[in-house]
């Protein structure tokens, strides 16, 4: 257990700090790992796997059989009288013998080793079961957890769909709403009441898992998990997860050491072709035996050899067989990698996935919130219809459940990705009391094996999207007219500015694709602007805003000698300088690319017009 701890401390490096975790599920979880039945049963066969190997181990040692017997006893002489003679009498006797083993074709050292991996098979499972025990005690917390709030949530969803019910009951009343809306409401109203009907039965299907897990209810108020909750130990990228996770799966290693039992059973069946030799030390007495009158004592010391010559192919037959359950064991092994190396790669991308998703639906939460209260207010003054307030309703209740749902979806996939790795018990802080570390279980093997030993280390790719929205390419043109493009003051600058803006830039870079492969002339820039503030102000304005636009040309390589930029203020107006929006009209950039070989005139190279009245 030392090497997972440490890896325990390796994978929180990176990563931000847990938080703590409640009691109650600290305690529930504990309370399973230790009473769970199925726990239970996995610590009864790695005791019983003890024994085993301790039975194993007797064969190293003398073997004392003591035999005390006594009896009457009667015998017949046909032939020393003409009518026969018997004789009866009482014997008595007994023997103690010792017999140590000196050579058994190394069966007892091979059946010991067998024993013990298969003793660190079951430690191992036991392991792999205290994980998925408290992988199900975290869910089946989690679950009553999240299904209290969503029952509470289909509550407040009921009792806002009853509001608007009775408040369109009352319109209907005194005739300013319709029937078919009260209808419409009362509708909506019957669905809310069974979402909250559906819920309360949901929490309780969790409650009763969670008694099945636990072995208790659960508590009358829960304690909810925290938002943003993180278990200790969650790795930061797949790649630690496989590295750390699949050396430190119970699963995996459960297998591996199925792999080295199974080829020590090999050598265990082996040895039947090799003699077996004793030891053998006797001592027996009697009296009266064989009809002999008297007693009488022997006493042996002997080695006896015992080989078996010929079984029919039975000791050849169970060789084939071991070798055949090794080849099993190993594919159960390569079973096992990719088993749990999928569950984790899907686990932690779970993890990874869903705290993302949390940012975007707490987004969508929020935002359709607010869009809820300014349309029950909208709706109140008439504003909204009550098709418009329902559907936002629903999609608010929609919103908030996708919401919780994927909070405690992202704790149970942390315990997931935790589980597969063999760390989630570590992670809480849970274990039995009575468990055994790895050096007392038997384990004389390095804690963490090579990969191509144990399990390769992969993953899949994690596909990544590129969210960027880019506006479509301008398709190039072929010019033979002048080509005149105004550009919104608005877009280009800030207000009473004349330093460009980066989305103003982007405005010319546009352009400058569209045209990109036209001879040009000459570019004509001309700024103008509204009639507010003076006309020397105005003037000077739309000259600086001209000559911003042909500075940025000269810097994308338009020489500067093409390029024509004047200011005229107020001159030009487009539209009334009366109205606010004539104004924003006015308020321009005017770029007009002029092609070579135009020959006609070109109004942007003519002089200014005079002045509009104010």
């Amino acid at each position: 257990m030392r090497a997972i701890a440490g890896a325990v401390l390796v994978m929180t490096g990176g990563v931000a700090a847990a938080q703590a975790l409640p009691t109650p599920l600290v305690t529930a979880v504990q309370k399973a790992v230790v009473t769970n039945p199925e726990v239970q049963a996995r610590w009864r066969e790695y005791t019983g796997a003890v024994a085993d190997g301790e039975a194993a181990t007797a064969g190293y040692k003398p073997q004392v059989d003591l035999t005390l017997g006594v009896g009457r006893e009667w015998k017949d002489y046909p032939g020393a009288t003409p009518t026969g003679s018997r004789t009866e009498y009482t014997r008595t006797g007994g023997s103690i013998t010792l017999t140590q083993m000196l050579f058994d074709g190394m069966f007892t050292r091979n059946e010991v080793k067998r024993l013990g991996y298969a003793k660190l098979v079951r430690y191992y499972e036991l392991l792999e079961a205290s994980e998925n025990i408290s992988l199900e005690a975290v869910k089946a917390y989690a679950d009553v957890a999240r299904r209290s709030e969503l029952v509470e949530e289909a509550r407040a969803n009921f009792l806002e769909h009853k509001l608007t019910a009775v408040q369109i009951d009352q319109k209907a009343r005194a005739g300013v709403a319709r029937r078919v809306d009260l209808d419409q409401a009362n509708g909506r109203l019957a669905l809310a009441e069974s979402n909250l009907l559906t819920e309360i039965s949901n929490l309780h299907d969790v409650s009763a898992r969670y008694l099945r897990i636990m072995g208790e209810k659960p508590p009358t108020k829960l304690p909810a998990l925290a938002e943003g909750l993180k278990l200790k130990g969650i790795p930061a990228s797949a790649t630690e997860a496989m590295r750390i996770g699949l050396p430190n799966s119970p699963t995996i290693n459960a297998a591996y050491e199925n792999v080295r039992s199974s080829q020590s059973n090999i050598e265990t069946r082996k040895s039947a072709y090799w003699p077996r030799v004793d030891f053998r030390i006797r001592d027996s007495w009697g009296r009266n035996v064989d009809g002999v009158d008297g007693s009488r004592r022997d006493q042996v010391a002997e080695v006896v050899l015992n080989y078996n010559l010929y079984r029919g192919g039975y000791d050849k037959a169970r060789e084939k067989q071991a070798v055949e359950y090794r080849f099993q064991a190993r594919d159960l092994q390569e079973k096992a990698c990719r088993d749990v190396r999928q569950t984790l790669a899907i686990a932690y991308q779970d993890v990874l996935k869903i705290n993302e998703q949390l940012g975007y639906l707490q987004t969508h939460q929020l935002s359709t919130e607010k869009a809820m209260q300014a349309y029950r207010q909208q709706f109140d003054i008439g504003q909204r219809t009550l098709l418009d307030l329902l559907d936002t309703q629903n999609e608010l209740f929609e919103a908030n459940r996708a919401y919780i749902n994927a909070r405690y979806d992202e704790i149970i996939a942390q315990a997931r990705t935790l589980a597969s790795m063999g760390q989630l018990t570590a992670a809480l802080g849970v274990a039995r009391p009575d468990q055994p570390g790895l050096q007392e279980a038997g384990q004389d093997r390095e804690p963490l094996l090579p990969p191509e030993e144990l399990c390769p280390f992969d993953a899949p790719e994690i596909a990544v999207v590129d969210k960027t929205v880019n506006a479509p390419k301008p398709v190039p043109i072929k010019l033979e007219q002048p080509l005149k493009v105004t550009f919104p003051a608005s877009a280009l600058f800030d207000f009473d500015k004349s330093v460009l803006k980066p989305e103003g830039k982007r405005g010319l870079d546009n352009l400058m694709a569209k045209i990109k492969g036209v001879d040009v002339e000459v570019y004509v820039v001309v700024g103008h602007t509204d009639s507010i503030g003076t006309d020397e102000y105005n003037r000077k304005l739309s000259l600086r805003r001209a000559d911003s636009v042909k500075a940025y040309f000269v810097s994308q390589g338009v020489p500067q000698i093409k390029i024509r930029a004047d200011g005229r203020g107020e001159s030009e107006p487009v539209a009334s300088n009366k109205t606010a929006e004539g104004r924003s009209l006015n308020r321009r950039v005017e770029v007009t690319v002029v092609p070579v070989g135009y020959q006609g005139p070109v109004p942007a190279l003519a002089k200014p017009k005079a002045k509009e009245q104010k």
